[in-house]
């Protein structure tokens, strides 16, 4: 247990912002770029000297307003203000809502038909804890339909792009990178593999109430481990890895969260660290440090093939809007 209050009190950062490299003509995108940590990755981003960030979202409104703030914002921490020019041109907004299946495949569409590179994506955007008895527009629990379903439908989308540049000669090796976000909210998700394959939705009367709420969480940001490490099996080109996501519950968020500019180190971390690159499908704790996500996932995924079972639900669910 010790190991994972740790991550709640992180010693500090050994690297930061003016650790990244110059991003001139690589191009990001960031889902739940328009604020917290999102937003505060877009703008560490803009000040490298990213070519182009994308932000994806469901408010057009909090997307443009988050254009101007990142625009007219001070660069974070000790790295320098932007100096590769062309400030209107670098970050857009696309639309995305993650809970509803039938809109993704056109937020793609429009990414792909405008941009002829993706160097990494962060998947942020997501859902905690709603309220019982919440689903999607295609009717699936709202947590795993958002959190889960949502990003792998869009990544299914992207990786074409992000195989085409990884296996090319327009990035260095290691540089394209997809990134998802984990959690250790609690260390101990349902079922034996972090996952419970009889009702992932995790509907039954046994998960009622708030505790019900926060394991539907939970288990939906496990399953963004798992995936993410058969991603890397399947497509070893590229880099693919899970980051601990630090929101906390609101019952304790007073007494253990921290600023979204330490958060978003942990992201960017993920992101552009060299040693990340030698650790495809590896897990990442606050702030950047390699970490080991909980024994049974770790033996749901090595041992009993549980990536391979979560990505064929997943398929299931999503194929019919491909």
């Amino acid at each position: 247990m010790s190991k994972y209050l740790r991550q709640y009190w992180p010693d500090k950062p050994t690297k930061t912002e003016k650790d990244l490299p110059d991003l001139q003509g690589r191009i990001f995108i960031v889902t739940g770029g328009a604020g917290g940590i999102g937003l505060a990755v877009a703008t560490a981003l803009f000040h490298a000297n990213a070519t182009r960030v994308y932000i994806l979202g469901r408010s057009e409104a909090a997307g443009k307003t988050a254009i101007n703030t990142i625009q007219t914002s001070d660069p974070p921490g000790d790295m320098k203000r932007r100096s590769a020019g062309g400030d209107n041109d670098v970050l857009k907004f696309l639309p995305l809502d993650l809970s509803d299946l039938q809109g993704i495949k056109q937020t793609a569409e429009a990414f792909l038909e405008a941009e002829t590179r993706l160097d990494v994506i962060w998947h942020n955007a997501g859902v905690m804890a709603p309220p019982e008895g919440s689903v999607s527009k295609q009717g699936h629990e709202l947590s795993f339909a958002t959190n889960v379903l949502g990003p792998f439908l869009l990544q299914h989308f992207l990786t074409p792009i992000l195989l085409r540049i990884a296996d090319g000669d327009a990035a260095p090796k290691g540089s394209v990178r997809t990134c998802w976000a984990a959690s250790v909210e609690f260390p101990d998700p349902p079922g034996e593999d972090g996952i419970l394959w009889d009702d992932w939705g995790l509907t039954s009367p046994n998960f009622s109430g708030l505790g019900g709420r926060s394991l539907r969480y939970v288990q939906s940001k496990w399953a963004n481990t798992i995936l993410a490490a058969e991603l890397a099996k399947r497509y070893p080109q590229f880099t693919d890895l899970t980051r601990h996501a630090p929101s906390i519950l609101k019952s304790i968020q007073g007494m253990l969260s921290y600023p979204v500019r330490l958060g978003a180190l942990t992201e960017l971390q993920a992101g552009f660290d060299a040693e990340v690159a030698e650790h495809n499908g590896c897990y990442l704790i606050p702030w950047g440090k390699i970490g080991t996500p909980l024994p049974k996932v770790v033996e749901g995924i090595e041992k009993r093939g549980s990536g391979e079972r979560l990505w064929n639900i997943c398929d299931s669910l999503v194929k019919d809007f491909y």
